[in-house]
């Protein structure tokens, strides 16, 4: 049997997405915009875009496999106070935990092998 590779494809397009308002625990009406894109909840692996406004935060989190994001436009600031920009492309190992902001915006490819899992602020 043979098939075709558009059987396998899919093609998302950033600038003609719908985009998602991601429901972040503890932070309801935060400016942050999601488009799955392979990514699966139960078992926490898969890809996504991940879209913040200027000045809007993440969720204190902990992921209990490797995240990998590539920064696409923005800037994103750590609770470390570490800066990523435009261009950045980072990996934390599982375990990692963390919260963070953008002072401008931002628009980032995440890569999850694990799920994440909500934290309170005290326990970064």
């Amino acid at each position: 049997m043979i098939t075709k590779l558009d059987d396998f494809r899919k093609v998302s397009n950033i600038n003609s997405l719908k985009w998602e308002r991601l429901e972040q625990t503890g932070l309801p009406d935060e400016d942050v915009w999601w488009f799955n894109l392979s990514y699966d909840p139960d078992i926490g692996q898969g890809s996504y875009l991940y879209k913040m406004g200027p000045g809007a935060r993440s969720n204190p989190h902990e992921h209990e496999g490797p995240e990998e994001f590539f920064i696409l436009e923005g800037d994103l600031v750590d609770n470390d106070g570490y800066t990523y920009e435009k261009g950045d492309f980072v990996s934390l190992t599982g375990g990692s935990r963390h919260c963070s902001v953008s002072p401008s915006g931002c628009i980032i490819v995440v890569t999850h092998r694990g799920k994440v899992i909500d934290l309170d602020r005290e326990d970064l």
